[in-house]
């Protein structure tokens, strides 16, 4: 390794503090015109994102430089990296200089090292030019001071997934009625007024009265301080009055709990979804428990023009499969023009996979129900992408039913009857859109309809000898109860997290998701089949997998895919930040794996995960070489930890 300075784990680093925010009162040097020939790198983040005087500001103190092909720009033997190159023309080899193998080919508009300057270090790789290069240089001060300038550059240079994700948003459709706020809405914006509160001793009387005034049918109960302390609405007076309590009650005796709170940051989808699932009508927007406004059923109604709550309805009113089936078309069109209009990936899955498990719960009461099995412990379980509540239009079926019962005869009955119940359920979600699970992983055979106590069994057998290629069995740690006695589900749920969790089953867990290549070559190019295309399921699976992986390490009962990698941040070797590029990096996956669905679904061919990566837009391309690069950071760190 020749001298090569060692930073590992572990060596001191001395970390670049950056402002929160940009000060809008310092600048780097009086502007200079932005040169002609540097105008290539308008087209590339985050300079497409700059305004002209932070542009010219750039011009003003970066020095253009020229590196013949096999000239060295920089390596570790440099010291500590001092100034930012940005490449203009030509490529910039990226070699690891332990294995002193090549990983990466920047082109132009890339920049390096940033870590290496954001820390103060000097840089790990060894960078070298492949062709006749020409790069912007700009000192370190400079480099600092753009990132205090401007808000664009400081983001990218600190969150470079991220606002890559957040800049791809920005193209495709989000405003709903012309009012440019949709489910991708932060509530701080949702908000439509001040909330009507009162103290807690104010009493039914004059409390009425100021719900007459205001025209409102709700009223948060507030400290002098703001601080939230319940919430009383037109059901709740009901309540009082068919309780017997008086005019002077104080609404501190009447009030309730909301059981709906979110910050001002999460977005308006977050808030439907709470809404829908708890039942509520109303949003507490709150920082800490301080009340910043309240968010209603109509406000959400107003932006997605989806009434989750009335199309519940309707599906419970359904008696037959002909009729469910017109429901769920109906709210799968509703929910696909929501994500055109800019609603991401995960609550789109999760909105899907919410109303799957509705049609579910009213097949079970239609079919199960009437066969007359509620004195025995039955549960109908979710598996793979149901279970972790993330459906796509493509997901098929993946499902279990687990029954216990203290009669052994009584058992023996229900393994012979169950199945061919569960098979009508099977088919009647078939006629609703879900495809039937082409390797018959459903409630419906004889396999996967089992007692407590043989489910038990079989899963933890095949847990414990699970081979390389069996890559099924992850389809079982996913597992969610959906419709029954849910105590029985989760009883089982918790006995396979304990098994898979012991270190021989994660590595050949590990294994197993290995398995998988990022398709992407050393060169930086995407790798495709030979039809010129790349199966986003595939990339989407391993990062699924992964995620199941690290957060069975940490000790995680987490379900979806973004909830699992922020349980591993602080394993071994594994930040937040890396943590949450892997969580941004499935989500893009997942969204242009529904674009794609949405498009073969509008042209009427078969539903596939197939792209053609040249087909894809400048910004949606680089971020998919990106998410490429964190699959391979994340299949290195398996393959350290978990070999």
């Amino acid at each position: 390794m020749g001298g090569f300075p060692q930073y590992r784990a572990g060596t001191p680093l001395t970390i670049l503090r950056l402002p929160s925010r940009p000060s809008p009162h310092r600048s780097l040097t009086m502007p200079t015109p932005f040169p002609a020939d540097w105008q290539a790198l308008l087209q590339h983040e985050p300079f497409a994102a700059m305004p002209a005087e932070q542009l010219a500001l750039l011009a003003g103190q970066a020095r253009r430089q020229h590196y013949p092909r096999g000239a060295s720009l920089t390596s570790p033997q440099a010291g500590p990296a001092s100034q930012l190159f940005i490449v203009l023309e030509g490529q910039v080899l990226a070699e690891d200089i332990y294995s002193g193998q090549a990983f990466a080919l920047l082109g132009q508009g890339e920049m390096f090292p940033l870590g290496a300057l954001l820390a103060q270090r000097p840089v790990t790789n060894h960078y070298r030019a492949d062709s006749d290069c020409m790069v912007l240089q700009l000192p370190l001060t400079a480099f600092v001071a753009l990132c205090q300038q401007s808000a664009a550059f400081q983001l990218f240079c600190t969150q470079r997934l991220a606002n890559l994700l957040s800049r791809a948003r920005q193209l495709h459709p989000a405003a709903l009625g012309g009012q440019g706020l949709s489910l991708h809405t932060p509530l701080a914006a949702v908000i439509q007024r001040p909330a009507v509160c009162c103290r807690p001793e104010t009493t039914l009387r004059p409390l009425l009265q100021l719900m007459q005034q205001e025209g409102v049918g709700s009223v948060v109960i507030t400290s002098p301080e703001q601080r939230l302390l319940g919430l009383f609405t037109l059901r709740d007076l009901l309540d009082a009055h068919l309780a017997g309590h008086g005019d002077d009650t104080p609404v501190q005796q009447l009030m309730r709990q909301p059981s709906c709170l979110l910050p001002p940051s999460a977005l308006a989808s977050e808030a439907m979804l709470a809404l829908v699932q708890s039942g509520e009508r109303h949003v507490m927007v709150c920082e800490g428990m301080t009340l910043v406004g309240i968010v209603s059923e109509h406000d959400l109604y107003r932006l997605s023009r989806l009434d989750m709550k009335e199309m519940l309805q309707r599906l419970s009113r359904c008696d037959s499969t002909a009729a469910l089936s017109g429901v769920a078309a109906t709210f799968r069109r509703q929910v696909l023009a929501l994500f055109q209009q800019g609603m991401d990936a995960n609550a789109t899955t999760r909105l899907l996979s919410l109303f799957n498990d509705q049609l579910l719960t009213r097949l079970c009461q239609l079919h199960l129900n009437a066969a007359g099995q509620e004195e025995v412990e039955i549960c109908w379980l979710q598996l793979g992408s149901s279970g972790r509540q993330e459906n796509t239009l493509s997901s098929d079926q993946d499902s279990a039913l687990v029954f216990r019962c203290n009669n052994a005869l009584r058992q023996q009955q229900l393994a012979q009857q169950l199945p061919a119940i569960a098979q009508r359920i099977n088919s009647a979600l078939s006629a609703c859109g879900i495809p039937l699970c082409r390797n018959g992983l459903m409630a419906g055979k004889p396999s996967h309809c089992l007692s407590y106590a043989d489910w038990s069994d079989t899963v933890i057998q095949q847990l414990q000898n699970a081979a390389p290629d069996a890559g099924h069995i992850g389809l079982y740690l996913d597992l969610r109860p959906a419709w029954g006695q849910h105590k029985l589900g989760l009883e089982l749920a918790g006995q396979l997290r304990q098994v898979a969790s012991q270190p021989a089953v994660l590595s050949a867990l590990s294994r197993s998701a290995r398995r998988y290549q990022p398709p992407l070559g050393w060169s930086g190019r995407l790798q495709t089949d030979q039809n010129e295309q790349l199966d986003l399921k595939a990339a989407v699976d391993f990062f699924v997998d992964a995620a199941r992986i690290l957060a069975l390490h940490a000790g995680s009962a987490a379900s979806r895919t973004s909830e699992r990698f922020a349980a591993a941040a602080g394993l071994p070797g594994l930040s937040a930040s890396a943590c949450q590029s892997f969580a941004d990096s499935a989500q893009f996956l997942q969204e242009l794996r529904l674009r794609h669905q949405l498009a073969c679904q509008e042209a009427a061919a078969r539903l596939d995960n197939l792209i053609r990566p040249a087909e894809l837009g400048a910004l949606d391309a680089r971020i998919l070489k990106e998410t490429l690069r964190q699959a391979r950071k994340l299949h290195a760190w398996l393959a350290q930890y978990l070999p």
